[in-house]
């Protein structure tokens, strides 16, 4: 039976007799796009879980368990300082600091993902007895969940004797 439309010749499907070219162009960037959103999630839990760890160091460091945060620590951060050198840094910034609101959040993260593990650079602003406390945390997320990798304070109370 003819259409009035149709001629008489059958109608090729409109994705027939495209090139892989076509296709490439067409689908390449709801890939990246698909990529990008994948990377955005789960640099999203990273860092979530990151921000939990980084709860915990702030507890024990309130608390003056500075072993527990050096046991805690991965072991890159455990080969640059030494037990007793961390109790001795902790120890002066608690105490020049004085007592410490926890934060409810970072001020902001940056994630990082290499093939040795994913690192997240957290930033912290801690309001303190003596001043403000700006705080910089480096987790490194490998198979057993983020571990501290780097740990930094700045205030002006710190410098002043």
């Amino acid at each position: 039976m003819d259409s009035l439309f149709n001629d008489g010749q059958q109608l090729q499907p409109w994705w027939r007799g495209r090139s892989w070219r076509f296709w490439l162009t067409v689908l390449s960037p709801l890939l990246l796009m698909g990529g990008c959103g994948l990377f955005w999630v789960k640099a999203k839990e990273t860092a979530s879980r990151a921000e939990r760890e980084a709860a915990v160091f702030h507890q024990r460091l309130e608390a003056g368990q500075y072993s527990a945060i050096y046991d805690a620590a991965a072991p890159g951060f455990r080969d640059t300082i030494s037990r007793a050198d961390l109790a001795k840094f902790l120890g002066a910034v608690h105490n020049k600091m004085g007592a410490c609101r926890t934060p409810v959040a970072a001020l902001s993260f940056l994630t990082n993902a290499s093939t040795s593990g994913t690192r997240v650079r957290l930033r912290y602003r801690l309001e303190c007895a003596s001043g403000p406390l700006e705080e910089g945390l480096v987790f490194l997320s490998t198979g057993d969940g983020p571990r501290l990798f780097h740990y930094s304070a700045n205030s002006p109370v710190l410098v002043i004797k």
